[in-house]
């Protein structure tokens, strides 16, 4: 498939996927801080983010990569009230390949309320649209909140990848889910 673009707004039933824009920086980052020690069990990025400067030039790497077609990220809004709960995003896109794949991370607020599922849904509707074939989503076995994810949807375990990932000075395991548009 030739590289295609993404919508920048993201529309759902009960949420909103926004491109990042500058102005969230703040936001981001204060919420990323106050849940910190939750998020860096299995987000390696956020012992990197030490800073609204930091949230701001992510912002900006984001933008370049949607500009390139290699990264598209959102932030997560609730639709109702506006309030940013987390990220969304298609990444490793394997265009000549038709495959992506999504990650995700939200507050602890607002877990176990099925927004991730709602976000990750809608992002599968774009793909599809654009024509991708199989779509991943990949996340640390030791994460059960993240794998339930995509067996709600519908994906199939196609395996774990073991010791692959070095985090917090120990090997961890990846589970890779899979879905296919046929």
């Amino acid at each position: 498939m030739k590289q295609k673009t993404f919508p920048e707004l993201i529309v759902s039933p009960r949420l909103e996927l926004r491109k990042h824009g500058a102005e969230l920086a703040e936001t981001m980052y204060r919420y990323v801080d106050q849940d910190r020690a939750r998020l860096r069990v299995f987000l390696p990025w956020v012992d990197k983010t030490l800073s609204e400067e930091d949230e701001a030039a992510y912002i900006k790497i984001t933008h370049a990569t949607w500009e390139k077609g290699t990264f598209f990220d959102y932030g997560i809004f609730e639709r109702e009230t506006g309030t940013y709960m987390g990220n969304a995003g298609v990444h490793n896109i394997a265009w000549h390949h038709d495959r992506c794949e999504f990650g995700y991370w939200i507050l602890g607020r607002f877990e176990g309320k099925g927004f991730v599922s709602e976000a990750v849904s809608a992002l599968e509707k774009v793909c599809a649209g654009l024509g991708f074939h199989r779509l991943e989503i990949r996340c640390d076995s030791g994460n059960p909140r993240s794998a339930a994810v995509p067996r709600r949807l519908g994906y199939s375990l196609d395996g774990t990848l073991k010791e692959d990932t070095l985090a917090h000075g120990r090997y961890t395991d990846t589970m890779v889910f899979a879905k296919l548009n046929d």
